[in-house]
């Protein structure tokens, strides 16, 4: 198995625990088992093997591509709607963990797709 089917699966896999994570957290803010240590940590560390095993995947990419920076910039954006999402309370915090999972979306349908556009870039036919 290539180096590259290892490192697209890891960095599946970890997209998928990261949304797992966020909307656990998301859903269950005053659950006692947010205050286990487990979970204190281990969004971190995904996100960290998620951030390096999309580094890994640009550099066997040979070089950042527009879709590419298009992901980066909606992973911001997602980062920070989901950090509301997780302090505020109320509907409050609806509207950013929904506008979070939009972005997220988005975000998919940008590496589906490979165009930094993603899925908006479709077009109706007519």
């Amino acid at each position: 198995m290539s180096l590259y089917i290892v490192l697209k699966h890891v960095h599946i896999f970890s997209v998928t625990l990261s949304l797992w994570l966020f909307l656990w957290r998301w859903q269950g803010p005053n659950s006692a088992w947010r205050t286990q240590r487990f979970w204190r940590w281990a969004p971190h560390v995904n996100d960290t093997i998620l951030l390096l095993s999309a580094l890994a995947l640009v550099g066997l990419w040979g070089g950042l591509y527009p879709w590419m920076f298009s992901k980066i910039g909606a992973l911001i954006v997602y980062i920070l709607l989901g950090r509301q999402a997780l302090r505020q309370r109320g509907r409050a915090s609806l509207f950013y963990g929904c506008a979070a999972l939009a972005v997220f979306a988005f975000i998919i349908s940008v590496a589906l797709s490979k165009s930094p556009w993603g899925l908006l870039a479709l077009r109706w036919p007519t």
